[in-house]
């Protein structure tokens, strides 16, 4: 993390002498933060090495890191950090049809079944679902609209969130584009 935000214009495609690059690697040992460091300031997830011809995807699975190949198949799913974007919506999407399913009229059969299914039904712990209401109080408490965001930092690209496959600058690359006299960027740094 430190070299890809710091070090302006890290190839991250550069090939070993088996051609393996720092995703596949990565990948290959289960450093499941650094494979998705790496997606994210754009690494080649598609890039396969010269002795085999295997991209990431592949050698996480030969090599039995089933929680790396998770987290690249959870990365392709949602390939777009949209919380960190100005255009994020903070409702969850699904509520409005949850409350109008449980608000529906229900015959007197699924009522009885219901009941039945609640007062016999055993309740085991699971996983938290997928889009669920979890996930959008995670999204939700991290976006940029977020009170908790807003108010303790101001983000230097709200249009351009991190992207997989797309080239992430570097703080030097942000404080270059962003310079320290713009006053509009700063907000509490104008004179007084």
């Amino acid at each position: 993390m430190y070299l890809l935000n710091y070090f302006p214009g890290v190839d991250t495609e550069v090939k070993d002498c088996r051609g393996f690059t720092a995703l596949i690697k990565a990948a290959m040992t289960g450093r499941d933060d650094v494979v998705a460091a790496l997606v994210m300031a754009g690494a080649d997830i598609h890039a396969v090495d010269s002795t085999r011809g295997k991209c990431a995807r592949d050698w996480a699975l030969k090599t039995g890191r089933y929680e790396t190949f998770h987290r690249l198949r959870r990365l392709a799913a949602r390939p777009k950090v949209e919380q960190f974007c100005e255009n994020y919506v903070v409702e969850w999407p699904e509520l409005r049809e949850k409350v109008a399913k449980a608000a529906a009229q229900k015959s007197p059969a699924e009522k009885i079944t219901l009941r039945i299914k609640n007062t016999f039904g055993f309740s085991f712990p699971r996983d938290p679902q997928d889009n669920g209401v979890l996930d959008h109080m995670v999204r939700m408490t991290t976006s940029v609209h977020s009170p908790l965001i807003s108010t303790g930092c101001r983000p230097l690209c709200p249009t351009s969130p991190p992207e997989m496959g797309k080239r992430r600058l570097a703080v030097a690359e942000l404080l270059k584009k962003h310079s320290l006299k713009d006053p509009k960027f700063y907000p509490d740094s104008s004179p007084k």
